[in-house]
């Protein structure tokens, strides 16, 4: 690894790093009100910090740390692993969550966004230390003091030890399986840090979903109720692909007409199961919250309206451009990253006025649209009724290198990206940090790319990006987020102490990581800036010092690369 490779991976790090730092400085730790409870988790993952950081400087192959029973082939080609984002990622997101949060929504339903962020840190800890290039008994000595200290300092309210050691040593676990799971069934789709997001993320919604059925508070709020019904959702589809993988055989056979059975006997379980868990945990009948949430104002059913005449517009001209379109020569690069933002621009236009009209139908909007995502996609993988080849060729002409795996996950993120702040922030009144994925993948990295496609000339070292579409991403993304304000006159209050200074650190960041990240920016740029608007909320979280720890890890480069590899030698 050359040297300007080795910084590049290194100045990556340091935006997601420098952002736990600073919120740790300014804010404390989760929960912010009891810092000392969370202690334990605090060290944790400032040793996390520390040893990404110095990994990334004296690290000379950063391909030599993967997931243990894998290879290298499994993960997504001509990227670097990512192992940084995986311990990083999801606990920098539910950091930032706990911003804001009262007293009374720490503990309200399931794991609260305090547990929430303690189980992140134990999964970012055990897989730290399991992919390390430590020997086996230490790392699962580690792990385990790890898992035990997070027992015994972990802010939890009910039960007793044997309890909170099974739930976080569960959390570790699952996410570890979750991990291999998705490496090594779905190769060359994802990197490491890529795939351990994912499982992280998803493990957090089952433990939840598995504490609110435990606890079975009953409905509280929309909010809680919306979210229960994204976990209870995620069993059902899960339920759905579950039954299309053990009926995928008769396909070979030529049994297309019970393929066709089995897909509608799946949707009828998976389907059951969702209302039957919602209806269990809430005590509502889960139908009619549904249609009184989406229809039962006449905001929501102009938001459907809106939908369905925008949806059909853009049906239209996508079959227009695929006619037009069709010849043995392939679409230059120009045409191919048109096609491709062209669904981010319709992002924007979709969730857009939807979240500024009624962030709930947005909600349950995103939560149907995923459901539906991962089930046509199996359907694709699995070649079921004959629409595998059909659905396969459509999709391929608006893929890159980065999908040449099983699963083509340029669709999956767009939608992740968008969709998880508005789940983590659709009702609190933070309209720049909701709208975060939006505003950072429908404005920024559409102008980002085109505009460094078509007349970008000078490349930032050791990557393909250039500076032109880097400036591009900035000021498209300041623009965006100044309108993005301007809905105050709209109803929206928009949180006081947002100044132009966080304004600018968030946009100037964020164009810096889409320039020098690896990972797919539709997952990693919309959650980075979406944990950069909620810490940056007040511009007095930039202290003075938080500024010099962060200018500290900006000149560890400057130390020789030789006295590292000794020290790492030793």
């Amino acid at each position: 690894m050359d040297t300007a490779q080795r910084l590049r991976l290194y100045y990556e790090a340091c935006i997601p790093m420098g952002l736990l730092v600073l919120g740790m400085f300014h804010y404390g730790l989760p929960p912010f009100d009891d810092a000392t409870l969370t202690l334990v988790p605090g060290l944790l993952m400032c040793m996390i910090i520390m040893y990404y950081l110095y990994d990334r400087l004296s690290c000379e192959n950063d391909d030599s740390h993967v997931l243990p029973d894998t290879q290298t082939s499994m993960y997504r080609r001509r990227a670097d692993p990512g192992r940084m984002w995986s311990g990083v990622l999801v606990p920098l997101v539910l950091f930032a969550l706990n911003i804001g949060n009262s007293s009374d929504e720490k503990h309200n339903m399931g794991l609260g966004a305090c547990g929430a962020w303690v189980l992140s840190v134990a999964m970012a800890w055990t897989f730290t230390v399991r992919t390390s290039a430590l020997s086996s008994g230490c790392s699962w000595a580690l792990g385990g003091a790890g898992i035990l200290a997070l027992t015994l300092a972990g802010p939890w309210e009910h039960g007793n030890v044997g309890v909170h050691v099974c739930l976080v040593a569960a959390a570790a676990s699952a996410q570890h399986m979750g991990t291999q799971f998705l490496v090594r069934k779905l190769p060359r789709s994802f990197t490491l840090g890529e795939a351990a997001a994912i499982a992280q993320g998803t493990s957090l919604a089952v433990l939840d979903l598995a504490a609110r059925l435990f606890t079975r508070k009953g409905l509280v709020d929309p909010q809680h109720m919306c979210v229960l019904v994204l976990e209870a959702a995620g069993v059902g589809t899960a339920l759905i692909v579950c039954v299309l993988y053990m009926v995928a055989p008769r396909h070979s056979r030529g049994v297309c007409v019970a393929d066709t059975v089995w897909m509608c006997v799946a949707a009828g379980a998976g389907a059951g199961v969702t209302t039957s868990i919602i209806a269990f945990v809430s005590g509502t009948n889960p139908v009619r919250w549904i249609v009184l949430a989406v229809l039962g104002s006449q905001t929501g059913r102009m938001v459907l309206i809106y939908w369905l005449m925008l949806m059909l517009c853009a049906t239209a001209i996508y079959a227009w451009c695929a006619q037009t379109s069709t010849g043995p020569s392939s679409p230059s690069k120009l045409v191919l990253h048109i096609k491709r933002k062209s669904y981010h621009i319709l992002a924007v236009l979709l969730f857009a006025p939807a979240f500024i009209a009624t962030p709930l139908v947005l909600h349950i909007g995103f939560t149907l649209a995923l459901c539906v995502f991962v089930c046509a996609e199996s359907v694709r993988v699995l070649c079921l009724n004959g629409w595998g080849g059909q659905m396969t060729r459509f999709m391929r002409r608006f893929t890159d290198a980065r999908d040449v795996g099983l699963v083509v996950t340029a669709h999956f993120y767009l939608l992740i990206g968008c969709a998880v702040p508005v789940w983590l922030d659709n009702t609190r009144g933070c309209v720049e940090a909701a709208l975060a994925g939006v505003l950072a993948l429908g404005v920024a990295d559409t102008c980002a790319s085109l505009v460094g496609l078509r007349f970008g000339s000078i490349k930032w070292p050791a990557t393909v990006k250039t500076v032109e579409g880097t400036c591009a991403f900035i000021v498209s993304l300041v623009v965006a987020v100044e309108c993005v304000r301007w809905a105050k006159g709209l109803g929206y209050e928009i949180t006081p102490g947002y100044g132009v200074m966080g304004s600018l650190v968030v946009c100037v960041a964020m164009g810096v990581l889409e320039a020098l990240t690896d990972q797919n920016d539709n997952l990693v740029i919309p959650l980075t800036m979406y944990a950069a608007v909620k810490m940056l909320i007040h511009s007095d979280a930039i202290s003075w010092i938080s500024v010099v720890v962060v200018a500290a890890m900006l000149v560890m480069p400057l130390v020789p690369h030789s006295i590292l590899i000794q020290l790492r030698t030793q």
